[in-house]
């Protein structure tokens, strides 16, 4: 494990990543962070002040981290304003005479250069020097000392602290090892981590206890669960393949909020500081995924790859749009939670940005027309969800009505339409001519009736006639369902495909002649549903991103309320649901 870290730390730069990483090592150590470190803001040189027990001496000191990344070389020792040297300068001149807080000014002061590289040799006489003049009493600040904290020290501290054998045991060890020793396969699911996951949390004997040493026993796990997170990350940018982090990520964040849902932490600070930590680690790998992604999105088949086959093709679009369709209502989530306008800002910029790779990718990939499950409904969903909250309305219109003729026309045809089943020897059976009829393999579906929804959303009457038409004379054996949380769907929809273990499926779907008829029956729709949905711990808890992500990640069927909403905000007459069609939600 020394060597997992220390390579790990090896790749680590200064902002958001070394400096997000030490908070936690003191933590762990006993250290309480005065301030955490903030970008933009002039901080004269110290980026991390903390304070308490020095345990090279049990001693209570101020400490002072200035954080750099990398080796500490000639040029980073004494180069430009942002040197080693100049931060340190700062320290003494300006943040001791005029940042310590009273209570802190009789305290022995400790100076730490922190990097994940080392001090390298033709330099070190500088540091040395450097501490030879400076260490010692001070007259005005007191006791002031030096250390550094370069990869090596790093690795024993985070071992000795974060890595203990109580909180990560062998077999833990061993599941992260594997995980990275499997960071370039995409054969199976990285397994191993999610194993890593429900031992630091379902077997590590973490209570709900209010006391300070549960808190912070809760702590440390989660801090443990985001450095082995993005241990695995950093391991598989190294081998060019970020979907098992991507797994890994979106296993985390869900299996954290159910394992505070099931342990009723959700009103503890310090346990909700740490679930953000998770998810902002989430937030950087699917966002460095989108980034591998965009350059592809832009064009032609640029999504077709070496080796793809018609099969393979439209399969890897679906997933890719999915993937994009989560990240831009993570974005979403953000900004509906964020008061600070340039973070909203920012965020907006991000989500649009989400929404111009989705509408490029529609607009560049003939395969995002050729669904081949009708699981894809999950993706098509997240992916109508990020266009319509980007303004990409007409992008949107466009792919949902041909969409609409395309199915129409391959189930015509008798291949490349959307089974109900989700097995691939099923696709392979179709392209060889071994198939059941196309009725039976399409005697369920949830994306026509997913399909005719966003025709409401999108606000396409004219469109809708024909389609509702073409699907109910052609489809007429297929059963069109909806499924439907219940009381008992939060208890797995953060662990598991909650549609096996929970809701309600409502059946034998009709689809009314007219929009305005369609859009009422949604409305209606939504008023019986609407309280179990705002009861979900995720919408509850202002996380409503979460349903969606498990939904990608579990497959479950995305729920109906998070589209259903668009409608709902519309005008629209409040006729009644026909008698004969609401009894499945009774």
């Amino acid at each position: 494990m020394k060597l997992v870290i220390r390579e790990y730390l090896s790749m680590l730069k200064e902002s958001g990543e070394i400096d997000a990483l030490l908070p936690d090592l003191l933590l762990a150590m006993g250290i309480d962070l005065l301030s955490r470190p903030a970008i933009g803001s002039r901080q004269f040189g110290v980026d991390i002040p903390a304070v308490g027990i020095d345990p090279k001496d049990n001693r209570q000191k101020l400490f002072l981290l200035t954080v750099k990344k990398g080796d500490i070389n000639r040029n980073s020792w004494n180069g430009d304003k942002n040197a080693v040297r100049q931060s340190l300068d700062e320290i003494l001149d300006s943040y001791l005479r005029n940042r310590v807080r009273p209570e802190h000014e009789a305290l022995p002061k400790k100076i730490i250069l922190a990097t994940g590289g080392e001090l390298k040799q033709d330099v070190e006489p500088d540091w040395v020097n450097y501490v030879h003049r400076h260490a010692g009493s001070d007259p005005k600040y007191g006791e002031v000392e030096f250390d550094f904290w370069g990869a090596d020290q790093l690795t024993l501290l985070i071992e000795q602290y974060l890595l203990d054998e109580y909180l990560f045991p062998e077999s833990v060890q061993k599941y992260l090892r594997k995980t990275i020793a499997l960071a370039d396969q995409n054969e199976d699911e990285p397994r191993y981590f999610y194993k890593l996951i429900e031992e630091i949390l379902f077997q590590g004997n973490l209570t709900k206890d209010k006391s300070k040493s549960a808190e912070r026993k809760r702590q440390k796990a989660l801090c443990l669960l985001d450095l082995s997170l993005n241990i695995v990350f950093y391991w598989c940018q190294e081998a060019d393949n970020l979907k098992p982090a991507l797994l890994c990520a979106e296993r985390t964040v869900l299996l954290t909020w159910d394992w505070m849902r099931q342990n009723e932490l959700f009103n503890c600070k310090t346990t909700n500081e740490k679930f953000h930590h998770l998810l902002s680690t989430y937030l950087k790998v699917s966002s460095a995924y989108a980034s591998k992604l965009q350059p592809h999105c832009f064009v032609k088949d640029g999504l077709f790859g070496y080796g793809a086959d018609e099969l393979e093709y439209p399969l890897r679009t679906f997933e890719v749009i999915g993937i994009l369709g989560t990240l831009g209502m993570v974005f979403i989530n953000l900004l509906a939670i964020t008061d600070n306008e340039g973070l909203r800002e920012s965020y907006s910029k991000q989500m649009r940005a989400v929404g111009e790779m989705l509408a490029a990718l529609v607009a560049n990939n003939p395969s995002a027309f050729v669904p081949l499950h009708d699981f894809h409904s999950i993706d098509i969903n997240l992916g109508l969800l990020t266009l319509a909250s980007a303004g990409c309305t007409n992008v949107a219109a466009h792919w949902v009505t041909e969409l609409g003729s395309r199915i129409f026309l391959a189930y015509k045809t008798g291949k490349y339409f959307p089974i109900a089943s989700d097995r691939y020897d099923d696709l392979i059976a179709i392209e060889v001519g071994q198939a059941p009829p196309k009725e039976k393999l399409m005697e369920v579906s949830t994306l026509l009736p997913t399909l005719a929804g966003w025709f409401a959303v999108l606000n396409l009457a004219d469109e809708y006639k024909p389609f509702q038409e073409a699907i109910t004379k052609t489809f007429a054996t297929t059963n069109f369902q909806f499924w439907f949380p219940d009381e008992e769907t939060d208890k797995y929809l953060y662990k598991t495909n909650a549609g096996y273990e929970s809701g309600t499926t409502l059946s034998s779907i009709q689809l009314p002649k007219t929009l305005d008829d369609f859009k009422t029956y949604i409305f209606r729709l939504h008023e019986k549903q609407e309280e179990v949905f705002s009861n979900l711990s995720c919408v509850n808890g202002g996380w409503f991103v979460l349903g969606l992500i498990a939904s990608r990640h579990f497959r479950t069927p995305i729920i109906p309320g998070y589209w259903q909403n668009y409608v709902c905000e519309q005008d629209i007459n409040e006729e009644q649901i026909p008698e004969e069609q609401s009894h499945n939600l009774e």
